[in-house]
């Protein structure tokens, strides 16, 4: 197997937990969208969205698993870790990526995806960091397929 079909397995089995996480925060109320970080091709920490459960905006997936990485290997440095997010990250939680030091991000449907079934998300990042990280899509078409079944049963004015 080539390196690159190794690498894309790889950004799919990863992608794919952030899916599974995803499903979960969705069965429990919340925007299914999921996070998970990767270090040395192991999951380091998984999360769903939580600001229906916690009542606080900023607990985005990808902040949710960004914030437990760091207690999970005690450190505020991830310049060793890889994000995949069911969802672009917003500039909020690209900015908290950058700050932690992530270089690379995966993400599956895109802001672009969102913004066309809930109207109301950032879709643009002045932010300089987005030119610095590597960004990608990876199994798009699942995670916009969640994202619409989550539209359409009605739970996405949250």
């Amino acid at each position: 197997m080539k390196s690159d079909d190794m690498q894309q397995d790889a950004h799919e089995l990863f992608m794919r937990a952030a899916l599974e996480i995803a499903r979960r925060g969705m069965a429990a109320g919340e925007p299914p969208i999921g996070a998970v970080v990767v270090r040395n091709g192991e999951i380091v920490a998984r999360a769903h969205n939580s600001v229906v459960s916690q009542l606080d905006t900023t607990a985005h997936a990808e902040v949710v698993a960004l914030r437990e990485s760091c207690a999970a290997l005690r450190t505020l440095h991830l310049d060793e870790c890889v994000l995949y997010s069911t969802v672009e990250p917003c500039p909020m939680c690209l900015a908290a990526g950058f700050y932690s030091g992530i270089k690379d991000i995966y993400f599956g449907a895109s802001l672009e995806d969102m913004q066309g079934l809930t109207g109301n998300e950032l879709t643009a990042c002045s932010l300089g960091a987005a030119d610095s990280l590597k960004r990608g899509a990876v199994l798009r078409d699942e995670c916009f397929e969640l994202l619409e079944s989550w539209a359409d049963s009605g739970k996405q004015n949250v």
